[in-house]
């Protein structure tokens, strides 16, 4: 997801869902987050301004007393890092270059 531009982020607030928009080469893709219990969003450039994402991490389990929750970092190429613990995530299929990369690394390649 290295250089996707994030467009938009949607917080359903009554049915604790967060989408997060994103367009990259081959279109927009999606990332939705179900049963969200925190949303950080941080918008202080510290690295200067940007609308690109740097790095995802996760989702991976939340250190959160065995309640189940995972959480999923955006680090933008701003500096900012955006944060969203949610119960589950659905995560947008590999691009098809990102997909040769996954099984050439798994195969030890």
């Amino acid at each position: 997801m290295h250089d996707w531009t994030l467009v938009e982020i949607l917080f359903e607030w009554q049915a604790a869902r967060v989408t997060l928009s994103f367009r990259q080469n081959a279109g927009v893709s999606t990332i939705v987050a179900e049963g969200v219990s925190r949303l950080d969003v941080p918008h202080t450039n510290e690295w200067g301004p940007s609308v690109s994402v740097n790095r995802v991490r996760g989702p991976v389990h939340a250190d959160d007393a065995g309640r189940g929750r995972r959480r999923l970092t955006i680090e933008m190429q701003s500096g900012d890092v955006i944060t969203v613990l949610a119960s589950s995530f659905v995560m947008p299929d590999p691009l098809p270059d990102q997909a040769a990369a996954l099984a050439t690394a798994a195969s030890g390649e």
